[in-house]
């Protein structure tokens, strides 16, 4: 119990002190931008995006096009706490526990051994993905906490009361969903698990209390829809398929191998560093090597694999694995964490069967779990150190306040509306007036910016040529630091 206090103690310094030190993300922004709104000034609207001819209909009134429970949560943050990038990512820290729970009760319930249930919770504790994502301003980790806190719930109760078990886990699932569309890898996973079983005991009563949550939540967010269907459906559709995320879905195969070749890549270390950082990022592939090491130690190991309970929990990872490439084709690394705590789990429990038989000397085993742990805590160590919020972010926002009055135009990423409280002449226009016409004073280029042009080649070719003709013909590079460009208008 006192290790397991200890890696909590860790994740609680190592999460506050990347939330503090890690420049804002342009979703957190966009995802604050209507927390704050419903805060300050009572109404969930959108503001900071460049509404003329967007067809996300009238997005500055209500937003749509994200499933709206985060965004409670962060508003309520805002409310207690007062608006600030911390106090938003403060919510996902605070989740971070909740998973934690979530998962010790999991391994405890599967495995019956207390050891690998700790084991399992100081990984979770450590892992650069847990950290990273519980120190980030996006809903990931509320969705995925609510998603594993439901299956975690059905383990714990179903032997003693089927139909509670099953109505209360449920419950979790549709807060999971009405968090983040990600919340269907839970859905098919605790469906799976409940029919695994529970098949014979289950009835039409079962079904009925399973229904209970859907229809209470869909009853809710109905009700929500309906104060502006036309808006509902512009701002959802447009986020869905415009953005790319059923790409997957319409080509399968494509799907499963840009998890592969895109998804997992990036985001252990195999791609380049993003702007503003440094240091030997290919060292993230170890993080990968452990997974595997996990996951293949207790599909090869056969009295593990034969494991009842064990079996169930490869047969969930291989749901949530199949679902999350199906459904996104954006491949964004985020949405790792629902996925992650089953190789993490998979690993605890092979590291404890290990540990069982004596296959690999214990002093061995002890420097092998250290050294995957001081991989992920150093590695986040490192990003903390380099604190690009304070070196590059701050003096960036510092400038613009600096250099412009009330009245100036700045097109920035939305994530400056924490530096700049979202005042009224801040805009986030992704194509830089393209569409408008519109010309600020002030135009900050980041590596946000520099990945949606570069993507532009291909998909917007007119785009792609424009903004640097527009920077190079109509504009100065007025300040410049690691992470941001800012140009002023001739």
């Amino acid at each position: 119990m006192i290790l397991a206090i200890s890696a909590v103690s860790v994740f609680f310094a190592l999460a506050i002190a990347s939330s503090l030190t890690h420049r804002p993300q342009i979703d957190e922004g966009m995802f604050a931008n209507p927390a704050f709104n419903l805060a300050a000034k009572g109404h969930f609207g959108t503001t900071v995006l460049e509404t003329e001819k967007s067809p996300l209909t009238r997005i500055e009134q209500r937003t749509y096009w994200v499933m709206p429970l985060y965004l409670l949560n962060a508003s309520a943050s805002f409310k207690i706490l007062g608006f600030s990038l911390f106090s938003m990512r403060l919510v996902n820290i605070l989740w971070g526990f909740g998973l934690f729970l979530a998962w010790y009760f999991i391994i405890l319930k599967l495995s019956g051994d207390k050891r690998a249930a700790i084991l399992c919770l100081i990984l979770l504790t450590c892992d650069y993905t847990v950290l990273d994502t519980s120190a980030s301003g996006r809903m990931d980790m509320m969705s995925a906490s609510l998603g594993f806190i439901g299956v975690a719930a059905f383990l714990l109760l179903r032997e003693r009361n089927l139909l509670f078990a099953v109505l209360l886990s449920q419950s979790f699932v549709v807060l999971s969903g009405l968090t983040h569309p990600n919340g269907i890898m839970a859905f098919f996973g605790l469906l799976f698990l409940t029919v695994y079983f529970d098949f014979r005991r289950l009835g039409l009563k079962h079904i009925a209390a399973a229904l209970i949550p859907y229809i209470i939540g869909g009853t809710a967010f109905g009700i929500w829809v309906l104060q502006d269907p036309a808006a509902f459906k512009d701002q959802f559709i447009d986020n869905v398929v415009t953005s790319g995320r059923m790409k997957g879905a319409s080509s399968p195969l494509s799907g499963f191998v840009r998890e592969f070749t895109e998804r997992y890549p990036h985001a252990f270390g195999l791609q380049s560093n993003s702007s503003g950082h440094s240091g030997p990022i290919y060292l993230k592939g170890l993080i990968l090597l452990g997974y595997i090491v996990g996951l293949f130690g207790v599909i090869f190991t056969k009295s593990l694999r034969q494991n009842r309970n064990y079996r169930a929990l490869l047969i969930m990872t291989a749901i949530y694995f199949v679902v999350m490439s199906l459904i996104d084709g954006q491949k964004l690394t985020p949405y790792l964490i629902h996925i992650v705590p089953f190789y993490l789990a998979l690993l605890a429990i092979f590291i404890n069967w290990l540990w069982e038989r004596r296959t690999v000397p214990v002093p061995v085993l002890i420097a092998g779990i250290f050294f995957f742990l001081a991989l992920q805590t150093g590695g986040m160590a490192l990003r903390i150190r380099q604190n690009t919020y304070a070196n590059f972010y701050q003096p960036a926002v510092n400038f613009l306040k600096q250099n412009a009055d009330e009245k100036d135009i700045i097109m920035a990423s939305s994530d400056f509306g924490f530096g700049l409280n979202f005042s009224d002449n801040l805009l986030d226009d992704g194509r830089f007036g393209f569409n408008t016409g519109k010309r600020p004073r002030f135009i900050v280029y980041d590596s946000g910016v520099e990945s949606s042009w570069q993507s532009s080649k291909e998909f917007f070719p007119a785009f792609y040529e424009y903004l640097p003709r527009l920077l190079r013909e109509e504009y100065k590079l007025f300040y410049e630091n690691a992470g941001y460009k800012i140009y002023e208008k001739r």
